[in-house]
């Protein structure tokens, strides 16, 4: 699946990281929504993930991945179509330093070369 046809405007390298995510935030009637979607890649400061369902621009998210535990709240700022499903580009709410444990576990992981 090909999805290097918009510009990559990510200020950090992007990692890859094919694992399931799990996103979780309140549409505008306060209900609490999740969803299941697969993740692509992640920087220190956002992430790529393929869904399903599209989720609205600029909606605060929850992104939790089972393998390493809370990644941290995000904003989504790109949803486009991708086939069946929608490609979703959420950016972190807060710098690495500050990120959740998961996300921290998952970047040190990554850079000393581990295997996912």
């Amino acid at each position: 699946m090909e999805l290097d046809n918009k510009k990559d405007i990510r200020r950090g390298e992007r990692h890859p990281f094919l694992g399931a995510v799990q996103v979780s935030w309140q549409n505008r009637s306060g209900q609490t929504r999740m969803i299941q979607a697969r993740c692509l890649d992640m920087s220190d400061q956002g992430v790529r993930i393929v869904s399903e369902q599209p989720i609205e621009l600029r909606t605060n998210v929850f992104v939790k991945a089972p393998a390493y535990g809370l990644m941290g709240n995000a904003t989504v700022r790109y949803c486009h179509r991708l086939g069946l499903g929608h490609a979703i580009g959420l950016m972190f709410s807060s710098a690495t330093s500050q990120a959740d444990a998961g996300r921290q576990r998952f970047l040190k992981q990554d850079q000393a070369g581990e295997k996912r």
